[in-house]
């Protein structure tokens, strides 16, 4: 496994300090964004923060969705890792 994989699955802390740490390079890349977009509409601009905030939140609920359907699966499997077994 990747070190930095391992260091953001058993590490909280590590997490936090990384997604705070983001939060300047969201700020900038907005402020580029919202001046970039300086020769659409207003609705242009509204209409394409819409889709950004939508795709943002729908990769949040899969990423989500992902985890509960493989715990789901690794309640009904076995306990040997393997597919569920009928019968």
């Amino acid at each position: 496994m990747n070190p930095t994989t391992r260091l953001f699955r058993r590490s909280r802390a590590f997490r936090l300090l990384f997604y705070v740490s983001m939060v300047p390079l969201w700020a900038l890349i907005a402020f580029i964004s919202f001046n970039s977009l300086g020769g659409y509409s207003e609705v242009g601009d509204l209409t394409l923060l819409a889709l950004i905030m939508f795709f943002a939140l729908w990769a949040w609920w899969y990423g989500e969705d992902r985890d509960r359907r493989r715990a789901a699966t690794a309640n009904r499997a076995d306990g040997n890792g393997g597919p569920p077994t009928i019968g």
